[in-house]
């Protein structure tokens, strides 16, 4: 799937009856698996009476990103699960015979990351002499439209990085430096740096010309799933290769948790609700665990402004 198709179907399942035309309603549910898990752990989707499901190309990705990582390439088995109307509302008293299944088929899935792009004037770049002061090769800095607030999170590998702000991504564009007491304009000297070379948050508004850093020495889970207690906050690693992609493998229980930095309250990632493709968003609810069992747990904050967690239950 690419996301240039998104708005493109992609899948269509149609079934009709799927024995003889019954005297009364059927209810219909679709499972999604990994052939490798067998339904261990399905997708399930509610179909209600309906006799067939499509989903476009964004639709479908959104659904397979809950079990395959984006980017990656899966093979998925799908079955439709169905039961007489009368048996659905009195799920509570199932004992397994009443609820049929179709033959599953194979498939496979290839999907890919969402990232939303951001035009002029929703972004600014950052060129500095940690990378030649090249902007066209420079990280940037995000807004949403229209708010006018940038950030992003830019590892830098020296111990004294200085940059200048560009409206843009070339000389010519707005340029702006320092100009004392945390703010930038024009015709002033570079950005600096005081913490050493790391992994930083660096804010920018045009709103009040201000700029700040912090550096992220660490980021850690903290949650009811870990058993709720402080004490049981565990260091995630970042990526050897990409210092903006952080990974944790840990055991869970049902609860939630939030990602922190720092191991402190200043910056703290959850999921906003309605939780939508596995997004962090700041100061947001905690991120669901439904079923016991060991993860591994990645938050990938390396596009400004599409900052994305995957959270994966490895097999027994």
């Amino acid at each position: 799937m690419y996301q240039s198709n998104a708005k493109l179907m992609a899948i269509r399942f149609d079934w009709g009856y799927l024995s003889q035309i019954p005297s009364d309603p059927i209810y219909y549910s679709m499972e999604l698996s990994l052939k490798e898990d067998q339904f261990l752990d399905p997708i399930e989707i509610p179909l209600g009476s309906s006799l067939a499901a499509g989903f476009t190309v964004e639709e479908f990705n959104q659904l397979m990103h809950k079990i395959i990582k984006p980017g990656d390439t899966g093979d998925v088995i799908a079955r439709i699960k169905y039961m007489r109307q009368t048996t659905y509302n009195n799920l509570k008293n199932l004992n397994g015979q009443e609820v049929s299944y179709s033959d599953p088929i194979l498939f496979q899935v290839t999907t890919y990351r969402h990232v939303i792009q951001y035009d002029y004037p929703d972004y600014m770049t950052i060129p500095g002499n940690y990378q030649s002061w090249n902007p066209l090769l420079a990280p940037r800095l995000v807004s949403k439209p229209g708010e006018k607030e940038y950030e992003g999170y830019v590892n830098f590998p020296i111990e004294y990085p200085q940059f200048l702000f560009i409206r843009g991504n070339q000389w010519s564009d707005f340029t702006f430096g320092y100009i004392g007491s945390n703010k930038f304009g024009f015709q002033g000297t570079p950005l600096s740096i005081f913490g050493g070379k790391g992994f930083y948050l660096i804010r920018a508004s045009m709103n009040t010309n201000t700029w700040s850093y912090a550096k992220i020495k660490s980021w850690v889970i903290s949650g009811t799933a870990l058993g709720g207690k402080l004490s049981n906050n565990l260091e995630m690693l970042p990526d050897p290769s990409n210092f903006c992609i952080w990974r944790i493998n840990v055991n869970l229980m049902e609860g939630e948790f939030k990602f922190k930095a720092n191991n402190q309250d200043e910056f703290i990632l959850g999921n906003q609700w309605p939780a939508i493709d596995d997004i962090p968003d700041y100061n947001a609810n905690g991120i669901k665990i439904s079923k016991s069992g060991n993860y591994t747990i990645e938050l990938d904050l390396s596009i400004p402004g599409n900052y994305l967690f995957h959270i994966h239950l490895n097999k027994a």
